[in-house]
């Protein structure tokens, strides 16, 4: 009996593990919604007219991804606007995106579907969905989904007002920077429409479900740890500079002296800025100050024409070894936690920064242009040293993010930069440069994820990202109204950002340093339209930073660890059901198969058994068989006998 037992209990377990791989395999629908989105077309008079279509979004247990799909076919960039919309909604939440598939599809009676003025309508679709709060379906709306949270201009709002009141709708939410005429307005109010103007997606999704789900913002965002590390970074590298400082002697040459004079005026902007504990900006106007003061010790040093080449190319050679001796001191394990790996990655991205400009060092010799070689040697030299300052403060330890683990981040952070570059130019943001930009970054992330540098491409990405986010944002402005208006937006979800990471344990260095920094370009009496695209990327770097250190926390893609979490949602009976049904399959293949092990068992144990009561059969049988076919007997004979 124990075989039968051992067979029972394998064959159960089999179709328990079994059952349980099936069931884990399914996707379980996490929620569905729908709702009324508005656009514009052409009418056979040639004017513009409104015409609705339905969202409907399906999200799931997933990893990620986005799909799109609609009724006639979609444009191609608009899968730009359904990665974005869904990312925002998961930020917005606080809620880990990669634990979801979401399926976006749009059906429409129009010839085409796209363009961006769905964006904060995919965004409120989803955030239903994540927070388990329903849409009203008398509420609509229309707007470009900014990154910051920020409802973005659309344009032909009136048209759409019209359309969603002819849909029943009683409440149409557009960007306070749009404006509906009077016409529309009549036409509203007549159909018992109200038009609302919102600023932010928290104050649509309000309108949308009755609920705020607007952070609480927590300005105390230095902690000890980061005060500490950036204190000891602006010490270490003060002390490199004022050891530069004795070796530049006053010149009579021009360059030299300039060199030398805005050195020395850096240098004293540095100490207030330290006096003030802003140790991060002072120690990044030393990048500056310490190149300037290598430029002029290096021109003062600079030997006769003939042989001035060579000696820039000794100095190159020179710098490269001492780039690679620091990458091998930086690649040891000195990391202990998810905060300090990103001074890790800092130190990473700093010395392919040096040798980037090495390259062009190098680029500026063969072109005989020895001034801007020994400038970018200069600078070079510097970022190496930053590189070692980063390294050199970080705790002792390992981490658990491995190579494969840099891959894929990179890899995530490309698809990021391609969307948001999509989305940007779906969102016709052409600034000639910026867009330059954008791309230039992009196809160096790309470049240096396929020759390996993972954690420099990571950072490519992310100033493309950045740009591209500060044109979405950028894209709104207007008015100064609206200046103030989408700065205060944009400060707002960095603030949380930050506050989101810290509440994990995580301390974003970069994001409150760029925080910080890009406050010097902001002051809300003399905010101007010449300073405000840097205030807006030092807030789009900020937030991007930060969910870097976020994602660092356990070698996973997630944008932000989740505090507000969906609704409960019971296992779909389907599954449910399939894996009770190999529960039971199992239970009663152990039991035919037991079975049939025990009767094999008895015919072996009796088998010598049968064989005898089968002869003594047969010999009575044969005996029966004879006795039969004798004569019968006589009485003489029974007599005699």
């Amino acid at each position: 009996m124990n075989l039968y037992r051992l067979i029972l209990t394998f064959s159960v377990l089999s179709f328990l593990i079994i059952g349980g791989v099936h069931a884990q395999g399914v996707q379980n629908v996490i929620g569905s919604t729908s709702l009324y989105i508005f656009g514009v077309t052409n009418s056979s008079s040639g004017a513009l007219v409104g015409v609705p279509a339905v969202l409907n979004l399906t999200i799931t247990n997933g990893t990620g991804k986005v799909f799109l799909g609609s009724t006639p076919l979609v444009q191609t960039d608009t899968q730009a606007q359904a990665v974005v919309s869904a990312e925002l909604a998961c930020q917005m939440l606080n809620i880990n995106c990669n634990d979801y598939n979401f399926y976006y599809y749009i059906t429409s009676e129009s010839a085409e579907v796209g363009g961006p003025s769905a964006g904060s309508a995919f965004t409120m679709a989803a955030m239903s969905i994540l927070s388990g709060k329903p849409l009203n379906t008398k509420v609509a709306m229309t707007g470009t989904a900014n990154p910051d949270g920020s409802v973005g201009i659309v344009g032909d709002v009136s048209q759409k007002s019209m359309a969603a009141a002819n849909q029943g709708i009683k409440t149409f939410l557009y960007p306070a920077t749009d404006n509906i005429s009077s016409a529309a307005l009549s036409y509203d109010e007549a159909h018992g429409e109200t038009p609302i103007a919102v600023s932010s997606e928290y104050t649509a999704f309000q309108y949308f479900t009755g609920y705020n789900l607007s952070p609480t913002i927590n300005l105390s965002i230095q902690t000890p740890l980061y005060l500490n590390l950036m204190k000891q970074t602006y010490i270490d590298f003060n002390s490199y500079q004022n050891g530069i400082l004795p070796s530049v002697k006053n010149s009579s040459n021009t360059t030299i002296s300039s060199l030398i004079s805005y050195a020395r005026s850096d240098i004293a902007l540095q100490k207030s800025e330290a006096a003030k504990g802003s140790y991060y900006i002072a120690a990044s106007s030393m990048i500056t100050s310490s190149s300037d003061l290598i430029q002029a010790s290096i021109l003062e040093e600079l030997p006769s024409s003939s042989n001035a080449s060579t000696f820039v190319t000794n100095l190159i050679n020179k710098e490269n070894s001492t780039i690679t001796a620091i990458q091998n001191n930086i690649s040891k394990d000195y990391v202990s936690n998810s905060s300090t790996l990103i001074l890790k990655f800092i130190a990473f991205d700093r010395l392919m920064q040096a040798r980037n400009y090495l390259n062009d060092s190098i680029q500026s010799l063969s072109s005989k242009n020895l001034q801007n070689a020994v400038y970018y040697y200069s600078l070079a030299v510097v970022k190496a040293q930053t590189a070692y300052f980063w390294v050199s403060i970080l705790p002792k330890g390992t981490s658990n993010f491995s190579q494969s683990n840099y891959m894929a981040l990179s890899n995530y952070y490309l698809y990021k930069a391609d969307s948001y570059s999509e989305y940007s130019s779906l969102l016709g943001a052409s600034i000639p440069s910026e867009n330059a930009e954008v791309q230039s970054y992009l196809t160096s992330a790309q470049n240096r994820y396929y020759s390996g540098n993972y954690i420099s491409s990571i950072f490519a990405s992310i100033e493309s990202i950045s740009v591209s986010q500060m044109l979405i944002e950028e894209n709104s402005l207007v008015s100064y109204a609206a200046l103030t208006s989408i700065s205060n937006q944009s400060s707002i979800a960095t603030l949380n950002s930050i506050n989101s990471a810290e509440s994990v344990g995580v301390t974003p260095f970069l994001g409150i340093s760029y925080y910080y920094f890009g406050n010097q370009f902001y002051n809300a009496s003399n905010l101007n339209n010449t300073d405000f695209p840097e205030y807006l990327l030092f807030e789009t770097e900020a937030r991007a930073f930060t969910q870097l250190g976020a994602q660092l926390q356990n070698a996973s893609l997630i944008p932000y660890a989740p505090s507000l979490k969906p609704i409960a949602i019971s296992k779909p009976i389907e599954p449910l059901l399939e894996e009770i049904s190999f529960i039971i399959l199992g239970i009663a293949i152990g039991v035919v198969a037991a079975g049939i092990i025990f009767e094999y068992r008895l015919y072996r144990k009796f088998k010598p058994n049968n064989k005898a009561l089968t002869s003594k059969k047969d010999t009575v049988k044969k005996n029966l068989t004879n006795k039969a076919n004798k004569p019968r007997s006589t009485k003489k004979s029974r007599k005699k006998k």
